[in-house]
């Protein structure tokens, strides 16, 4: 045995530190529960900005949906110099539901 080896480890009588304690043993039901909240918190989060997402659609395309009718105006009430295409006309009064 060599002066060096001793050298090379602290005892924990000497050690500037003292030695670590053991680390508890896990609570797996505590674990489970946590995991458990997160997953349904990040579910209502989705959940919640699908809806907001969905609404903003909604509300986005109804707008679209009035300009575009008003841009078409019914056959029935143009003037002569407001004929626009006929069939173009009537068809996308038709597809938007005006």
């Amino acid at each position: 045995m060599d002066a060096r080896d001793s050298l090379d480890h602290e005892d924990s009588i000497g050690s500037a530190k003292p030695p670590k304690p053991p680390k508890p043993p896990r609570d797996r039901e505590r674990t489970r529960l946590l995991l458990l909240q997160v997953i349904s918190v990040a579910a209502v989060v989705a959940a919640v900005f699908s809806g907001i997402t969905a609404w903003e659609t909604h509300r986005s395309r109804a707008q679209e949906r009035d300009l575009y009718c008003a841009f078409y105006p019914d056959p029935d009430e143009q003037s002569d110099d407001q004929q626009f295409e006929g069939d173009m006309s009537e068809a996308v009064r038709d597809a938007l539901d005006c």
